[in-house]
């Protein structure tokens, strides 16, 4: 079995990795339930002492406000590091010759109109409707993980492209698969080198000769 072979089977993404896009990919609707939290209970940004009642008041009415903060917070400073690490790591990855591409960047849309914008309408004033947000998060995040929504991204897709390839190996295998990479202008008959990071799904970067 050749070393290129091996790459594209065994370089998958660990789960804290898998974790930061998925929380990523759900960034704008915790922003919005934060917002809409604090708008809802204005009314007790005030100060009034710190005492037993007064945490468990902000408790109750910011707390997943708070959690969703730092949730974003961290997961934006997670994916940050986890694309460093890949514009490193696909300098390891196998060149390609791309035969067929498709645009997937609309995907995103469809993601942000199944997955997201159902939670938006919701109330979070009560602890089943908290827990039912959780729960349905990670029932969602089990099937994220293990699908190609996992470069579905409406955060991440700002600023990267995803495409829908038949490649060429060198060795002549033709295979197929989705890419993640930053340039939008790839064509027919491109070399791009590309690194695995689950099954059928790959980071990517252009060809660059070197001298």
């Amino acid at each position: 079995m050749g070393t290129s072979e091996k790459q594209t089977k065994h370089n998958n993404l660990y789960g804290i990795a898998k974790l930061v896009l998925f929380l990523t990919s759900y960034l704008p609707l915790f922003i919005l339930i934060a917002f809409k939290q604090i708008c809802n209970n204005a009314q007790f940004l005030c100060w009034c002492g710190i005492s037993q009642a007064t945490v468990g008041t902000f408790f109750i009415k910011f707390g997943l406000s708070v959690l969703l903060i730092i949730i974003s917070m961290l997961s934006l400073v997670g994916c940050k590091l986890l694309f460093f690490n890949l514009q490193k790591n696909v300098k390891n990855g196998d060149n390609v010759t791309i035969i067929k591409i498709s645009n997937r960047n609309g995907d995103s849309i469809g993601y942000i109109a199944t997955y997201i914008i159902p939670f938006i309408f919701q109330g979070f004033n009560t602890v089943y409707e908290v827990f039912a947000l959780l729960f349905l998060l990670f029932i969602i995040y089990r099937i994220y993980i293990n699908s190609s929504l996992l470069l579905v991204n409406p955060v991440i897709n700002f600023k990267y492209s995803i495409f829908e390839i038949e490649y060429e190996e060198q060795n002549g295998k033709r295979k197929s698969g989705m890419i993640i990479m930053r340039n939008a202008n790839i064509e027919e008959g491109s070399i791009v080198k590309i690194y695995s990071i689950g099954f059928k799904l790959f980071f990517a970067d252009r060809h660059r000769e070197t001298t």
